[in-house]
């Protein structure tokens, strides 16, 4: 004979229609995972699964990315804002021939548009070709400008400054200081590009990784 799911004079819940367990009656320890119900366990996941699909910043390469825009606008708003002296400095160092002295007009503007191109790298163009080319372009200049400044005499050099930002000088009393902080500069912008060119990879390995 089947027995009752429960005793007959066993008060009953009015609200849940289930019979009311007697005193002292301890329930057997429960799985509480799904306590909050199914809705909340599938949007915790749903969260977990929108943090990991988020784009990474990339935050130092593209800081580093904005320094080396700063530096080109400053450097090309200074030439353009004083040609003739860009250009006088320059022949004083004579390291250029004479033919090409014309073009050096051109470097003030061409150091404008480089910062410009750059606006675009710090923003959907870091990782792309285009943003790769650019500060690949931008870091061979800076290279090109050490050289040069290597080629440069270094008592004229100090006398006439590098040209680097118009005719701006750092007080020092340390002999060929000039090129010593213009080819400082240079090497700390170099590694900026080096920042920027290969933080991204890094980031995503380690966030792979993660």
């Amino acid at each position: 004979m089947r027995q009752p799911l429960f005793h007959p004079d066993q008060p009953i819940d009015s609200g849940s229609g289930l019979p009311i367990p007697p005193a002292g009656h301890v329930e057997p320890d429960r799985d509480d995972s799904l306590a909050g119900g199914v809705d909340s366990v599938v949007r915790f996941e749903s969260e977990k699964d929108q943090e990991s699909s988020q784009p990474p910043r990339y935050l130092f390469s593209r800081i580093s990315v904005i320094l080396i825009m700063l530096m080109w606008v400053s450097a090309g708003f200074f030439k353009v804002s004083d040609m003739s002296g860009f250009v006088d400095t320059v022949t004083q160092h004579r390291v250029l021939p004479e033919s090409m002295m014309p073009f050096l007009w051109w470097v003030g503007p061409g150091e404008l548009v480089m910062g410009l191109l750059l606006v675009f790298v710090i923003g959907s163009e870091l990782r792309k070709p285009f943003g790769k080319f650019v500060l690949l372009v931008s870091m061979g200049a800076i290279g090109g400008f050490i050289y040069y400044l290597l080629q440069v005499d270094p008592v004229v050099l100090q006398e006439s400054g590098c040209g680097c930002l118009s005719d701006y000088r750092i007080a020092s009393g340390m002999e060929n200081s000039v090129r010593f902080f213009a080819i400082g500069r240079n090497v700390i912008l170099i590694l900026l590009h080096l920042v920027a060119l290969f933080g991204p990879a890094i980031s995503d390995r380690v966030r792979r990784s993660g």
